[in-house]
């Protein structure tokens, strides 16, 4: 088995995104020096994009879920 670097940049970004190692905008940041860098492909900064998306989403519907109990424990 062989070292793919360009996956490894792009699931360690999507980790660190899920993570909360870095910010969202941060990771943006990361994928656009490396694709400019072609370290790693468009389709890539797609699936990090998803990943960016699909984190804001379940942070969304976190944050959502936390201030309904919070209104219901309030009645």
């Amino acid at each position: 088995m062989s070292f793919n670097l360009s996956e490894f940049l792009t699931e360690g970004l999507i980790d660190s995104i899920n993570n909360g190692l870095i910010p969202s905008d941060l990771a943006t940041v990361y994928a656009g020096n490396y694709l400019a860098k072609s370290l790693i492909t468009q389709t890539q900064v797609t699936q990090i994009y998803d990943g960016i998306a699909a984190y804001k989403v379940a942070q969304a519907e976190a944050t959502a879920k936390a201030s309904k109990e919070a209104q219901e424990v309030a009645k």
